[in-house]
């Protein structure tokens, strides 16, 4: 009889409380909680929770997945189980977050991507992704002759203005002139021998007017250069191999007695 009456007692607590009361899992309870842990991943997933945290954001997702799951199912145990797991998880996601998009060195590359955390990225226009101090390697040196070019200049096939990736070198072409101001250059401009003669003069006469104008732009008096187009009159290798014409397509800088 006294087994009868304390199982008459619990049904009739279960009945009057409040659920949880007796430890049992409330059902609107865990669905709020779910849905605040949704929106903290999905906060987490539109910052840099995939970079920063993937295998704790996926595995917070995967256990809300499971509660969701479960709630549906009507397990609330199981559910207040794979929950509380999900907040575990998400509980490091934001710090490390936090921490991967730090940059120690201020030069604007998080330090997840910074190969140097202590010292900033020279912006030259050389590696300037990899977050370290560097020097570019030289693209023009001066010569008993003239301004030798390490890197060729390109063109546009039908303008024959020098295209943005050539301007670097031009830049330090006219650094050496600048820093030599006594010094004459002839500009000179070469084809190999795949069009026309007169048409390779013509070509050649625009791509050197093109590199005098822009050195003009950088500062070199106009009165120290001229401009020549050499068509393909003088190779410095055969035409019978893309690397020969590739050698003799090529703008030279000359100096002037």
């Amino acid at each position: 009889m006294r087994t009868c009456r304390w199982v008459l007692i619990l049904l009739f607590l279960a009945a009057v409380l409040p659920s949880g009361a007796l430890g049992y899992p409330d059902r609107e309870a865990l669905r709020k909680e779910m849905e605040r842990l949704e929106e903290y991943l999905q906060k987490a997933q539109a910052a840099e929770g995939p970079e920063c945290a993937p295998v704790s954001l996926a595995a917070a997702q995967s256990y809300l997945a499971a509660a969701k799951e479960e709630l549906e199912e009507g397990d609330l145990w199981e559910a207040e189980d794979a929950i509380r797991l999900c907040r575990k998880e998400a509980d490091g996601v934001w710090a490390k977050i936090l921490v991967c998009g730090r940059d120690l060195d201020r030069d604007g590359i998080p330090d997840r991507e910074d190969a140097c955390l202590n010292d900033p990225e020279t912006y030259n226009g050389y590696m300037d992704e990899d977050g370290c101090p560097d020097r570019a390697p030289r693209r023009a040196v001066l010569t008993e002759d003239g301004i030798e070019i390490l890197v060729p200049i390109s063109f546009d096939g039908e303008t024959q203005r020098v295209l943005p990736g050539s301007v670097a070198v031009l830049e330090e072409v006219a650094g050496i002139m600048n820093e030599n101001p006594d010094l004459r250059f002839s500009i000179q401009a070469h084809l190999d021998d795949r069009l026309p003669p007169s048409e390779a003069d013509r070509v050649t006469g625009m791509r050197a007017e093109s590199v005098k104008s822009l050195l003009v732009h950088l500062g070199v008096p106009d009165g120290r250069l001229e401009a020549v187009g050499k068509g393909s009159r003088e190779p410095v290798a055969a035409n019978d191999s893309a690397w020969g014409r590739t050698l003799n397509r090529r703008v030279e800088f000359i100096r002037i007695p």
